[in-house]
């Protein structure tokens, strides 16, 4: 006889935190800090990384829906986290960056405005499929 994650009391719930623990990190990694570091390297202080930033959250929200992910842990987590990363920035700015003196408002604006739109489109999008 060989047991199965059903015959052990909690198996099934705790592979499912699991998988979920896992799918959150995953996401932290790309959708955040991947997409975040690399639209400010490329958009630097211009004011495009505010369109850059929101038509990024659109492939990360499919992402997101591909998975069947909620992103709800996962938006307060990275809300707090961008408000160290944006302060580190303004700060001390990269050194591939030169003499830039960053814009804070851009720089806040651009990626809330992603964290906002990603988490919005992440609950919208499943809604489309199902008719709703």
């Amino acid at each position: 006889m060989i047991l199965g994650l059903d015959d052990i009391p909690g198996g099934t719930t705790f592979i499912s935190f699991f998988i979920w623990v896992i799918l959150t990190c995953l996401y932290y990694l790309v959708c955040y800090l991947a997409t975040l570091n690399v639209l400010d390297d490329i958009t630097r202080n211009s004011w495009l990384k505010v369109p850059a930033m929101m038509l990024a959250a659109a492939p990360a929200a499919g992402l997101m829906t591909i998975f069947q992910y909620k992103p709800f842990i996962f938006a307060i987590l990275v809300s707090f986290a961008n408000y160290f990363r944006v302060q580190k920035i303004i700060r001390k700015p990269n050194s591939k960056w030169g003499n830039m003196k960053t814009n804070p408002t851009l720089f806040y604006l651009a990626s809330y405005g992603y964290i906002a739109l990603l988490t919005t489109l992440a609950f919208y999008f499943p809604t489309l499929s199902s008719g709703q």
